[in-house]
């Protein structure tokens, strides 16, 4: 009897060992599991594998305030390697948890999968104090102050349409924080100023500077012109759009009316749940376009069918679609909680130990 029971202990370990596939972070997510970072940070996911093959995909699934979700898939490199990079760039404060799930094929063990990375958003200690408009005269002025600073400096970046115009620069900062500084540029446009610390990410501005005696126009130019569409949209039959951006940032809305769930594919191919307010506000978001496409499902929250009408501001166009539906899978609960840890790994060992409890205690 006991050395049927050791065996069926040996099978049952030999089962949970052959069955678990596992990876490590790299990084401080292998150190710890809750990580702290500002908004506008860019957090880097990266591990490594000794027994996932090379090809297989895992998915990166992110979960945040106000119903937040995103996915990312990763693919397993020569070496066990993969890695992919989430911006935060306008993204809420608070907590978001970090999951990596692998196929149905390659079940996970029980080692951690995930990581919480607490967001701060320091934005509200900046504050600019040149004008955000300036005339041309081949300089640009970015003066300002960030509280509870003092003199520690500021890393200062600035872009515009010829790329990058300064930094990424060390300026000095005096003891209530202030910092003044010139760039030099050569043509008018927009600007963005990127300013951090030692501790990461403080904020981001735009500037615009403009021609002399060249009158800024009261009205929107055709490039910030609004472009709207509409559809009837169930939970069981959705509405779909396809978007074309242009260069620069663009901003999305719904209609009121209907607690409406926006999910959207952007140009690179991210998936993006947005489902923060309710049938009272509009769920709105911003991206970056690139000139390429984007594709949106939208559909109420609950059974209720309606009109949604979706608002673009700075795109080329916004349609319905036929064809969009084959980008997106099934309808994914936000408020879904991602398993910690597979039962089946938990399970067998606890039944492998049971076994030999109920062996020692048997007499023969």
């Amino acid at each position: 009897m006991k050395k049927i029971a050791l065996a069926s202990i040996l099978l049952l370990l030999c089962i949970s060992a052959a069955g678990a596939y596992s990876f490590q972070f790299i990084g401080p997510p292998r150190d710890s599991g809750s990580l702290t970072g500002y908004v506008g940070d860019a957090v880097v996911v990266e591990g490594v594998s000794q027994n996932i093959p090379p090809g297989v995909t895992l998915t990166l699934r992110v979960t945040g305030p106000g119903s937040y979700f995103l996915t990312r898939q990763m693919v397993v490199q020569n070496e066990g390697h993969f890695r992919t990079v989430v911006e935060t760039a306008g993204l809420r404060e608070g907590d978001y948890r970090f999951e990596i799930q692998a196929p149905g094929d390659y079940l996970l063990s029980s080692q951690r999968n995930w990581f919480i990375y607490r967001l701060v958003d320091r934005s509200l200690l900046l504050t600019i104090t040149s004008p955000l408009q300036q005339d041309y005269d081949g300089w640009l002025t970015i003066n300002g102050r960030v509280d509870e600073l003092g003199s520690g400096g500021i890393e200062l970046t600035v872009s515009g349409p010829a790329g990058i115009y300064f930094g990424p620069q060390w300026v000095s900062t005096d003891q209530m924080g202030r910092f003044f500084q010139e760039v030099r540029i050569d043509m008018e446009g927009t600007y963005s100023a990127q300013i951090a610390d030692r501790r990461g990410m403080i904020g981001a501005v735009e500037f615009q500077v403009v021609r002399e005696g060249i009158p800024i126009p009261v009205t929107p130019t055709p490039s910030q012109s609004i472009i709207s569409a509409s559809a009837t949209a169930s939970r069981e039959n959705p509405a779909y759009f396809v978007m074309q951006t242009r260069s620069g940032p663009a901003t999305i809305s719904t209609s009121l009316g209907i607690d409406w769930v926006i999910e959207y594919i952007d140009e690179s191919g991210t998936h993006h749940v947005i489902n923060e307010y309710g049938a009272d506000r509009a769920e709105t978001f911003t991206i970056e376009g690139n000139g390429g496409m984007i594709h949106i499902r939208a559909y109420p929250d609950g059974g209720e069918t309606g009109t949604v009408h979706i608002y673009g501001q700075n795109i080329v166009s916004l349609t319905t679609s036929t064809t969009a539906s084959d980008k997106f899978g099934d309808l994914v609960d936000p408020g879904h909680s991602p398993a910690e840890e597979s039962p089946a790994f938990i399970l067998m060992p606890l039944v492998a130990l049971a076994i030999l409890v109920i062996c020692l205690v048997k007499k023969p």
